[in-house]
């Protein structure tokens, strides 16, 4: 819309059609013979009111502006400060100026008011829209504009250098003709979406045409390419030790700044693709760094040229195209805006640079830190991955090395002054894990640390590597949870297994009182091979039995049940102890595919005679306690059940007393690979005499906590009372 409503002035001015305003606004036709001759002009016989709809106003007759006015600014930004200050109460809401080369160089600018913060183009708007007016018209100009939101734009312009009342040598060097002509703008902005009322708008038209004529003069004072293009320039250019260059802007016909020129450059500039400062001097800033629109270091450039804000990046990755593929290196720029163009400096960082780039990014994928303390100088050196692994603000800087223990949990605290107790010592390298303290959740941090001494042996430094091992720590805690939960599975499975497989204790049977405990090895399942019976027969006798087959877990269990349950069948049949044995031991030896061996005592107590009538299979005799003594039980002792087909069991009888005691049990109570043998017997019948005043339970209870019965290893006793009490 804006543009539109210039084209249609041009079409007017110029007595041409709006196809011939168009392609001259575009830069296409030049004011010469290509175009019609100009209509009337502004202000004289034959033009609009001063403030007509056409919204051209010959300046004659402008009030002289106070002393507190822009005619008294200093500078572009002072002045646009100055006219804001005035069209402020009149509804204006930003002010613009700008002072370009008739090419659109920019030269000079301001901008003050509340939305000018958001203008990010103003260099274009409504330079844009001036230009073409500016290059054709040699008048000041003013010029209402509206756009399709329904904006109001006041535009003063001039494409005149010079005061009228400046020095003749100042207007001669300046004039229209001049070669240092230039274009003066100054635009107020009215959002409102109302028409301007009539008295503020000579108000405004007023304002605004006084401060277009002192930013005339003020361009007509000294410009500040001057200075840019100033010999001591070059001479600093050459002193930055990197890469640098002045960039002037090359500006298509609407004003945008469509490339830079390299107007000069120091000895450093090379190109990534190898171009020297003597093919970079002189060249577009595109040829010579064509990734610079790929990595939006162009667009950068164009902010700083246009708002002033330097720019500072990198290092960041930067690819420039080459032969169909692109060129990968590490960049860092920066930009700061001098008069109408850029200082720029740069640097291609070495392999170095990009080593500790994939350094940092490796860091990053294991949460690892370094950090240095400088014992001498008292520097603290971190790497940006040091702040993650702790949990910390990086603003706030790397913490000296006595504060570190405030950020450890305190249950962790010993582990750090062993550390350092370590280190101070040994002087070697140190590892420790301690937790973190903070707001967020504990951390687990994996600590490497050492000294650092010179050549002398003198402490230097002390360096150390931090990982967070947080997520090793859940996955193993959860692994050990699952692991915790399966055999706690497997325990109550082997528990019930267990309970199916021995039989039910009877604590008192004719002329008996008995106490069992059967307890697994704590290294595999709750079951095993130990196994007992203690059942009353229908003959009226007892039947006492305990055994131990060779390993541990299922096998050995299933085996046992095997053993157990025949040896159930045949003592129903009215067999001794001895023949009990034999049958047992074939079912050893042939029974099963693999090897079978077991140990075993059978025997049968008769409560009418109380007599013991009993057999061994290589397992260890019972002891017998009585009158507060104890031994060992004689007989022939058989070979183990499954080792051989001549096994030799015999029947030996032993009387007993009221009160008698008489403990079998299995080797896991008396073995231990630590001991020897026969301290192991000694001990055992020293226990077995020191619970006996007690019930058989309270004797029971004295054996294990005496002897602490071997974890590798089942374990099974049991205790016989004679006569019940």
């Amino acid at each position: 819309m804006r543009f539109a409503r210039v084209e249609e002035l041009l079409a007017k001015r110029l007595g041409c059609d709006k196809g011939q305003a168009h392609a001259y606004a575009h830069g296409l036709l030049g004011p010469s013979g290509d175009a019609p001759g100009p209509g009337p002009q502004p202000g004289r016989p034959g033009s609009e009111d001063a403030h007509g709809k056409e919204g051209t106003v010959r300046l004659g007759g402008v009030p002289a502006p106070d002393a507190a006015g822009p005619a008294a600014a200093r500078s572009p930004a002072e002045l646009a400060r100055r006219l804001y200050d005035h069209a402020r109460p009149l509804g204006a809401t930003a002010v613009l100026l700008a002072v370009l080369d008739m090419d659109g160089v920019l030269r000079m600018s301001g901008v003050a008011g509340a939305s000018a913060a958001t203008v990010t183009d103003w260099s274009q708007v409504p330079l844009r829209c001036v230009l073409p007016l500016a290059r054709m018209a040699v008048a000041d100009q003013l010029l209402w504009l509206d756009d399709e939101t329904g904006e109001h734009t006041l535009t003063w312009v001039s494409a005149r250098s010079a005061a009228p009342d400046a020095p003749a040598p100042v207007r001669a060097r300046c004039g229209p003709t001049g070669e240092n002509t230039v274009v003066c703008v100054v635009s107020v902005i009215w959002p409102r979406p109302e028409p301007v009322p009539a008295a503020a708008r000579g108000r405004l038209e007023a304002l605004t045409a006084a401060a277009g004529q002192r930013l005339r003069g003020l361009a007509a004072l000294g410009l500040p390419d001057d200075d840019v293009r100033a010999a001591w320039l070059g001479a600093v250019i050459d002193a930055i030790p990197a890469p640098a260059a002045l960039l002037f802007p090359v500006r298509g016909p609407l004003g945008r700044v469509v490339e830079f020129t390299i107007d000069r450059c120091n000895e450093r500039a090379t190109a990534l693709l190898g171009r020297t400062p003597e093919q970079v001097t002189g060249s577009r800033l595109l040829d010579a760094f064509p990734g610079m629109v790929l990595s939006g270091i162009f667009d950068a450039y164009v902010r700083v040229l246009e708002t002033g804000v330097p720019l500072h990046r990198g290092p960041f990755a930067y690819e420039e195209p080459f032969q169909g593929a692109l060129r990968p290196a590490v960049l860092s720029v920066r930009a700061q805006r001098v008069g109408g163009g850029l200082l720029v400096s740069w640097c291609f960082h070495d392999e170095q640079a990009r080593m500790r780039a994939q350094i940092d990014d490796a860091e990053r994928l294991v949460h690892l830190g370094w950090a240095e303390w400088n014992l001498v100088t008292g520097d603290v050196t971190w790497s940006r991955r040091m702040y993650d692994v702790l949990g910390l603000n990086p603003a706030h800087g790397p913490l000296p090395l006595d504060t570190l223990s405030e950020y450890v949990a305190e249950d962790d605290l010993p582990a750090v002054v062993a550390a350092v107790r370590t280190l101070s010592e040994d002087g070697g390298p140190v590892r420790f894990e301690v937790r973190t303290r903070g707001p967020e959740p504990p951390r687990h941090v994996s600590v490497n640390a050492e000294l650092v001494r010179d050549s002398r042996g003198r402490l230097v430094a002390v360096q150390g590597v931090v990982q967070d091992v947080s997520a090793v720590r859940r996955m193993a805690a959860e692994l050990a949870a699952s692991r915790r939960e399966a055999e706690d599975q497997q325990l109550r499975m082997a528990e019930e297994l267990q309970l199916a497989l021995l039989p039910t204790v009877h604590p008192t049977l004719p002329g008996l009182r008995v106490a069992v405990r059967y307890q697994p090895a704590e290294n595999c399942a709750r079951v095993g091979g130990d196994w007992f019976e203690a059942a009353p027969l229908p003959d009226g006798r007892v039947l006492i039995a305990i055994g131990d087959v060779s390993g541990h877990g299922l096998r050995a269990a299933a085996q046992m049940a095997q053993l157990r349950n025949a040896l159930l069948g045949i003592a129903h049949t009215g067999a001794d102890a001895a023949e009990i044995l034999d049958c047992l031991n074939l079912l050893a030896f042939h029974g099963h595919e693999d090897s079978m061996t077991a140990t075993a005592i059978v025997g049968h107590f008769d409560p009418d005679g109380r007599t013991l009538t009993w057999a061994r299979a290589g397992h260890p005799p019972p002891v017998l306690v009585r009158g507060g003594e104890a031994a060992e039980l004689e007989n022939d002792d058989g070979t183990t059940l499954g080792a051989s087909l001549d096994p030799g069991y015999g029947l030996t009888t032993t009387v007993l007393r009221t009160g008698d005691r008489v403990v079998l049990y299995t080797d896991g109570l008396v073995e231990r690979r630590a001991d020897r043998a026969g301290d192991r017997e000694d001990l055992l019948l020293t226990a077995a005499r020191q619970g006996s005043d007690g019930t058989p339970e309270q004797h029971l209870e004295t054996l294990l906590s005496v002897l602490y019965t071997d974890p590798e290893d089942d374990t099974c006793v049991i205790v016989l009372h004679v006569g019940v009490e």
